[in-house]
């Protein structure tokens, strides 16, 4: 019989992404789909160490079915809110919002049709593999890149770290020399989505920029509830609590 451990189970995975990534500017749309699958896992099982740690029965969607092995675990989210609301492990907003599209792409890829582009999947690869480092180390006490340094395949990895740290670095003397009006882009969700390209320059999202009806502040489209209002998210916001308590401003 063989057995697998959470961090070794994790630690597979993590190979097996190693295995399925070749160059950032060689690398097929199967070998993405792969990689990011496998690095999502990394991400729900040490979670679920990180739980284990406290108390075994954490790691138990219903905690009161633990140790059955019939019963279900927790999901990569319930996880990630035990972590935060009962262990009290503090998460950046940027590491909120990546763990969140991390999870929205796993679900695309394993349940439905999904896209992706090459500047996104290095963006999404190069950052989850980043905070699997730092979250292994700060909350595991893993020293998985250090483990992994002489690992001829490991280089390759951490070029897509290198990619994204150095072109978010890039981006952002780029909009500060040109004095270039950006808001939040809503696939990589940093401030760097040019308005008057209408294009992230850090991910090369394209959406058409909206003026707001009532602010005049730029909005995109996919960031508001209701399609038809002209209102950017924030007028949308005081808009809907208005309403709701019947104000008028």
């Amino acid at each position: 019989m063989h057995k697998f451990t959470l961090i070794e189970n994790a630690t597979d995975s993590l190979k097996h992404a190693i295995d399925h990534i070749d160059p950032v500017n060689d690398t097929k749309i199967g070998n993405w789909k792969r990689a990011i699958l496998d690095l999502s896992h990394v991400v729900e099982l040490m979670f679920k160490e990180r739980l284990k740690a406290v108390h075994p029965s954490l790691m138990w969607s219903n905690v009161d079915k633990y140790p059955s092995s019939k019963a279900y675990t927790v999901s990569s989210e319930q996880a990630f809110n035990r972590l935060k609301k009962i262990i009290g492990v503090e998460f950046t907003e940027r590491e909120e919002e990546f763990i969140e599209k991390l999870r929205i792409k796993r679900n695309e890829i394993e349940h439905f049709e999904f896209d992706i582009s090459n500047d996104e999947a290095r963006m999404v690869i190069g950052y989850i593999l980043s905070f699997i480092l730092h979250f292994s180390k700060r909350e595991l006490d893993l020293d998985w890149q250090d483990h992994y340094l002489d690992n001829n395949k490991w280089e390759i990895l951490k070029g897509y770290t290198e990619f994204y740290e150095q072109q978010l670095e890039k981006i952002e003397k780029l909009i500060e020399e040109e004095g270039l009006g950006v808001i939040v882009c809503p696939s990589c969700h940093h401030e760097t989505f040019d308005i008057g390209a209408e294009k992230c320059l850090l991910c090369s999202h394209k959406e058409e920029v909206l003026e707001c009806e009532r602010c005049n502040e730029p909005y995109l489209y996919c960031d508001v509830e209701y399609e038809d209002a002209g209102l950017c998210p924030q007028c949308e916001y005081e808009d809907g609590y208005a309403s709701a308590n019947f104000e008028k401003y």
